[in-house]
């Protein structure tokens, strides 16, 4: 076998020129590899320019052309993941993530920096990749094991996918490397409270609340004290924590009343927007010619069991749930972006052909498939997002084949269990920071789908949270026929398979655990507190067959 043997740089060039290597091919070769990292340096910035000015499109493509120029550099592949990842091209973006993991595992005890681990692990994490991002978790662990970040990473990794037992230890530790952080205290109260003494958990939270570093942790604070409360018990005090919290979280908003008004002023427009006429307009023979599956879509308001639901029909081999998914948003956007019109969907909707409709179809499809790949055409897609329920009027008019799947609890439950919770603020959710805001949204939302549950083309079925629960089988049987697949055996199961899997919603601990009943009518354990919003709430107790739930 030859080797290839570098000339002497004094000896003649082997290339034939006559001239010395050194200033012949020699030469050649240095100005070559100057001008290779002046290219890769020119990518890279105009890469970090792009993503700064959010022009993703151009951050993928310089990405692509540095991960070409050098395919074993885990950042490079990393960053191209993410771009891909924020222009909604999930399933291929995850991909690049993936591969960028598995060149860092092997790069990363040489190059001994934990901290592309933790960001890399952090961003796997995020889209869902639980696996990948605790191997990484761990790696960044074993380089830096008294290092507070790498533990704190490896710590709500463990959480996020409910291993507790193993998060605990972990956590203890972050907090005698930090004994004052805000946010690693909270982390180790709720580990405590679950594992060890609620009132040792307390006492650490009262500690994060008197220190007030920081506002936001402060507020989060007072609500995981509201939720050790009331398993303690103590009903009345851990409404005013939750009270507490919710005017923190107030405060802190980045949203202005205006802000505040647009969820009831975009429901105002749809309910007067969406009669039948535009409900009924292009009939489901019309459109099915497209050969396009027929979607469903799972909604109800927030709190409702939809995130129960989602993880009972994702563990069927014939269908796939989605987690939060926000195509339905985006199919809006596209809608306003077709018909010039913003702020209105029924006003959009009207001016367009079947060509146009067929064409947001096409979309959302399109979409589906960069998402959660190929697999959506072969199997029943379930689209799960309770905030859709207020697109309910584009989703009938665009999909009349479709079949919608609508989760009812008790409103004084879903109310309650709504002022318990910390969501990530956005217009759709400030208004749930506080005890009024939240019956006047649920009011708006669930008036909505009474009046327009029967002029949709698409066929529903409204599923109880009280029945999944009581009468597992029977209920979900029901809904599995709705759907049209049978009933299989794994279903039974079902919180084994998310006992490992990242969920997005704040229902990701409860549906890692076999059916339970504590979360039934716990709004009697509050019933005083009910009085300031029982007028908004009756109509739908009654409604909805609840009114003689210990009412």
């Amino acid at each position: 076998m030859s080797t290839s043997v570098k000339p002497n740089r004094n000896a003649p060039c082997p290339c034939g020129s006559g001239k010395k290597y050194k200033v012949c091919c020699a030469n050649r070769e240095s100005q070559d590899a100057t001008k290779s990292a002046i290219d890769l340096q020119w990518l890279h910035t105009k890469a970090q320019q792009a993503v700064a000015g959010s022009n993703f499109a151009d951050a993928e493509q310089y990405f692509r052309k540095l991960s070409v120029l050098k395919p074993s550099d885990a950042y490079y592949r990393a960053s191209l993941g993410q771009a891909l990842c924020w222009l909604k091209r999930k399933k291929e973006g995850v991909g690049q993530l993936l591969q960028a993991a598995r060149l860092l595992e092997r790069q990363a005890i040489k190059s001994r920096d934990p901290r592309f681990l933790v960001e890399l692990s952090s961003q796997l994490m995020h889209w869902g990749e639980a696996g990948m991002g605790e191997k990484l978790a761990r790696l960044a662990v074993a380089l830096a094991p008294n290092s507070p970040v790498t533990l704190n990473n490896l710590a709500l990794c463990l959480t996020r996918i409910n291993r507790n037992n193993e998060a605990l230890p972990i956590a203890q530790k972050v907090c005698q490397l930090l004994p004052d952080h805000p946010g690693c205290n909270i982390a180790l109260a709720i580990l405590e409270a679950q594992l060890l003494e609620r009132e040792q958990a307390l006492n650490r939270l009262d500690r994060v609340i008197e220190r007030n570093d920081d506002p936001e942790q402060t507020a989060r604070a007072w609500l995981e004290k509201a939720i050790i409360l009331d398993k303690l018990g103590r009903f009345d005090e851990a409404f005013t924590s939750m009270s507490m919290a919710g005017d923190k979280h107030a405060a802190i908003s980045p949203f202005n009343p205006e802000q505040r008004e647009m969820i009831f002023d975009t429901l105002d427009r749809n309910r007067g927007g969406f009669d039948q006429n535009l409900l009924q307009r292009w009939p489901v023979e019309s459109l099915i010619d497209d050969g396009l599956p027929a979607p469903a879509f799972l909604l109800g308001f927030l709190r409702s069991g939809t995130t129960l639901t989602e993880q009972v029909l994702g563990s069927h081999p014939k269908l796939l749930a989605t987690d939060e998914s926000t195509i339905v948003h985006e199919l809006t956007q596209e809608l306003e972006r077709i018909s010039g019109v913003t702020g209105d969907h029924a006003k959009a909707l009207r001016p367009l052909t079947i060509n146009h409709i067929k064409q947001l179809r096409q979309f959302y499809w399109r979409r589906m498939r960069e998402e959660f790949g190929e697999e959506v055409m072969r199997r029943q897609v379930v689209d799960k997002n309770a905030l859709n329920t207020i697109d309910l009027g584009v989703i009938s008019v665009v999909f009349p084949e479709a079949k919608i799947l609508f989760a009812l609890r008790d409103p004084r439950d879903v109310c309650l269990s709504c002022f318990m919770q910390a969501f990530s603020p956005s217009p759709a959710t400030i208004n749930l920071s506080s005890w009024n805001g939240i019956a006047r949204q649920y009011a708006a939302v669930m008036s909505y789908w009474l009046e327009i549950r029967d002029l949709i083309q698409p066929s529903y079925l409204e599923l109880r949270y009280e029945d999944t629960v009581t009468d597992f089988e029977a209920a979900y049987q029901r809904v599995f026929e709705f759907l049209g697949v049978e009933w299989h055996a794994s279903v039974n199961k079902f919180h084994e398979r998310a006992k490992g899997r990242y969920i997005s919603t704040p229902s990701f601990a409860a549906v890692s655990q076999p059916i339970y009943n504590s979360s039934l009518n716990r709004w009697v354990n509050y019933r005083n507190h009910f009085d300031t919003i029982s007028l908004q709430l009756q109509p739908f107790i009654e409604a909805f067959g609840y009114a003689v739930n210990l009412g």
